[in-house]
């Protein structure tokens, strides 16, 4: 009798990367296949990566380097953002990995484990896949962007984290000037909200308690499916058909946002929603209108987004707030980052997570004039993080007097979870509550990274 394949899946980036990765590995599994936490004993080894940064594609052939000497017979796989856009580079560097772009790994769903080589399994030409980018026979993978007509049809029923991740939209067309995820993913795309009710409603089903919405640009959400729709629809539907049943007893959470969906719109349904955390993480990137505008975002300010926030309280009192922050960005002056401090220290962030600016080829920001040296960015990028680390302390101190917060349990010692406004929790009085359900809790305390909690009872 065969031996069932094992394989071992490495999800480096963003949390489209782990849904991705969760959907391979039900795929896999559905087909006798087995997935194994050890790297050493994998017949297969699949890597996906991700592109938005040097650091990352650095940390990718780390990883791809460490894994090849942990299980030399093992068949490594690289798929991903930049597979797609670093195939050639990737095939001479790893030449006995296989290469499978990021256009393609949705084709990894159906192909037979182990792949025993590309070349030999005759990969599919690149017209059996809606004539989007392939991999050669030989693993090379073409360097230009991808097409997306239709939405990927990766799918899960469970995941390998506590707090589910669901994909709802992909594929960016925006073009900010300093990012590559337009040569990674194509253009924008957007599932179908019925899907993704259904998703949704089964990952609440086989236990999850909270999920997590997540796309590339969910600004672009619905434009293709009708002009008329965007994402503030999918979550009023969302609300309409899960609401009833699952109220008080599974929670949604929002990924990153772009502040140019911030409007009446979007606070009409996040105060009516009965399922929606009381938490927004903004793609914010910059706080300065000269930057923004040569990234290639002017179409926001920082006004709006400390209007939004100061109306934002009428609905949530008490709300989680995050950003991503971009510094160094080429042709940033001292006074512009100046600016964006200021407007950092004006809004109720809680935490953030501050990027110095990495330059990507093929980028137009790449041959910017005006690059700022690594030290200064080093420097502004401390600035900030010192700003956003005073200002979680505080937010850590008022979740601590609240009366009651609502963790999803994870795994882990100590004990610890997330509640709503996405601030770690730590059980303190040596309860050990299931990880995944739902725990009302009291606050009795805090440090500067987490709240200490116990379990409410009654």
């Amino acid at each position: 009798m065969n031996q069932p394949s094992l394989f071992h899946i490495v999800t480096l980036g963003c949390k489209i990367n782990q849904y991705e990765s969760q959907a391979i590995s039900e795929a896999w599994t559905a087909r006798g296949c087995v997935e194994t936490s050890d790297p050493a004993e994998a017949d297969v080894i699949l890597v996906n990566s991700c592109a938005v940064t040097a650091k990352a594609v650095a940390e990718l052939r780390a990883a791809v380097r460490r894994l090849s000497r942990q299980n030399p017979d093992a068949e490594v796989i690289i798929t991903g953002c930049a597979a797609q856009v670093l195939g050639n580079e990737l095939s001479t560097a790893f030449p006995d990995t296989a290469i499978v772009p990021q256009s393609q790994k949705e084709s990894l769903l159906t192909r037979p484990l182990p792949l025993a080589h590309l070349e030999a399994q005759g990969w599919p030409s690149g017209h059996d896949q809606d004539h989007r980018p392939m991999a050669d026979e030989l693993g090379q993978t073409p360097n230009h962007e991808p097409e997306a007509p239709c939405f990927p049809g990766f799918s899960i029923t469970s995941f390998s984290r506590m707090r589910a991740v669901v994909k709802v939209q992909d594929g960016c067309t925006h073009h900010c000037t300093y990012c590559i995820i337009p040569s990674t993913r194509g253009k924008a795309v957007s599932r179908l909200p019925g899907a993704t009710v259904a998703e949704i409603r089964r990952l609440f089903e086989s236990g999850r308690r909270e999920v997590i919405l997540s796309g590339i640009n969910l600004r672009q959400f619905g434009r293709d499916l009708n002009p008329a729709m965007d994402f503030w629809d999918l979550l009023r539907q969302l609300d309409s058909e899960l609401g009833p049943e699952w109220s008080g007893r599974g929670r949604l959470r929002i990924s990153s946002l772009d502040p140019g969906q911030l409007g009446s719109k979007a606070l009409d349904v996040l105060g009516a929603s009965r399922l929606i955390c009381p938490q927004l993480h903004l793609s914010l990137q910059s706080l300065a209108p000269a930057v923004l505008r040569r990234m290639g975002r002017g179409h926001y300010g920082p006004e709006d987004i400390l209007d939004f926030a100061t109306r934002l309280r009428d609905i949530w009192p008490v709300f989680g707030l995050g950003a991503d922050l971009l510094v160094g960005f080429p042709g940033e002056t001292d006074e512009d980052f100046e600016i964006t401090r200021q407007n950092c220290e004006k809004l109720p962030l809680s935490y953030a997570h501050v990027f110095p600016y990495s330059r990507r080829p093929g980028t137009p920001a790449a041959e910017f004039s005006g690059q700022v040296p690594a030290p200064l960015m080093k420097q502004r990028a401390k600035i900030l993080r010192d700003l956003i680390t005073n200002k979680k302390v505080a937010f850590m101190q008022r979740l601590a007097e609240m009366d009651r917060l609502d963790v999803v349990v994870e795994r882990g010692t100590p004990v610890h979870g997330v509640c709503e406004y996405y601030a770690e929790c730590r059980f303190t009085d040596g309860t050990t509550p299931t990880p995944g359900i739902l725990t009302a809790t009291r606050p009795v305390g805090c440090g500067k990274d987490s709240v200490d909690v116990t379990t409410l009872v009654g």
